[in-house]
């Protein structure tokens, strides 16, 4: 059975953020249309707004709690759990992260370990595969100090031992970017690129699944381009344990259509399409809504309007999965 603990804050009493819960809605959504928690009733989606606290030791706590024995009914089976927090962060160490709630920074501690908290979930004894996803900042502040699970969370129960994935938007010590990825939307970088690479661009043997290993590789090597398309610097980082290299995340469809990568149009202009070598692919007058379909090599491309001069790179990461981009 598959569940998951997904947290969003964007409403800080200082240093607010825009993207943070629109990041925590895209990658519930995501787990529901992929099916990757088969039951919706398992996602615990936990988001700011401007009247509520987001409090340690209760909605994350509880929200854990319901879970665990939701969990225990299906002992016999292999159970998953994503938890997954986009918001501010603190980089206490190089494995662990105080995620910032609500109050923070004027209540300095009002954060939770990300550490503990993976601890806690691996003591549970219920749970066969644990995958964090955090995406926030990592900059070191030693005075910052992340609070662990309410009750025993430090006492392993049972025999099991998980396997586990965590993935992070930034290397320790560095700043994380929230980008406008369309329609001048605000969206962490991070959680973009990690909903587009479980899509099928981490399936980098056309295998039709993803593993841990997959994903980690496809961050480390293609997330640093995917960031300076919005020129930003930054490297994401994964890691594994007992096994977790193995995880089989997701099953993705392998390419059915003629086209992998679509172009959508939002003016009305007359656009250019340069491939990686800077040759011409097309040029052509465009209209709002208008598509482009082509079968693109691995690579970055440029459009180019040719009236206002704006460009914009578009990056292919999968040959054998359909890419998406607005211009």
């Amino acid at each position: 059975m598959e569940y998951a603990i997904i947290i969003g804050i964007d409403h800080y009493d200082k240093r607010a953020l825009s993207g943070a819960v629109a990041d925590a809605e895209a990658f519930a959504k995501f787990l529901t249309d992929m099916q990757l928690v088969s039951n919706p009733d398992n996602i615990k989606l936990l988001k700011s707004d401007a009247s509520n606290q987001i409090v340690i030791g209760y909605e994350i706590d509880s929200a854990i709690e319901a879970i665990t024995e939701n969990a225990k009914a299906h002992r016999n089976e292999t159970n998953r759990i994503y938890f997954y927090f986009s918001g501010h962060g603190i980089g206490n160490t190089f494995n662990n992260t105080a995620l910032c709630m609500r109050f923070w920074p004027k209540m300095i501690n009002h954060c939770i370990s990300s550490l503990d908290y993976l601890t806690g979930l691996i003591n549970k004894g219920i749970f066969d595969e644990v995958l964090l996803f955090l995406d926030c900042c990592r900059e070191n502040d030693t005075m910052i100090k992340g609070l662990p699970p309410i009750g025993d969370w430090q006492n392993k129960v049972g025999e099991r031992v998980p396997r586990v994935l965590v993935c992070n938007s930034t290397i320790y010590g560095k700043l994380s970017y929230e980008v406008s990825i369309d329609s001048n939307q605000k969206r962490g970088a991070f959680t973009s690129f990690l909903i587009e690479s479980l899509k099928g661009d981490a399936d980098i043997n056309n295998s039709g699944k993803i593993t841990a290993l997959d994903l980690k590789q496809h961050i480390e090597t293609n997330f640093p381009t995917y960031a300076l398309k919005y020129n930003k610097i930054q490297n994401g980082s994964a890691s594994t344990d007992n096994g977790g290299d193995n995880i089989v995340i997701c099953e993705v469809k392998k390419l059915e259509e003629a086209y992998n990568f679509e172009i959508t149009f939002n003016r009305n202009s007359n656009v250019t399409l340069y491939n990686k070598n800077a040759d011409k692919l097309r040029t052509a007058d465009v209209v709002t809504g208008e598509k482009w379909h082509y079968k693109l090599e691995k690579g970055n491309y440029v459009l180019l309007d040719n009236v206002s001069g704006e460009q914009k790179t578009i990056i292919n990461f999968s040959e054998n999965t359909v890419g998406y981009e607005q211009f």
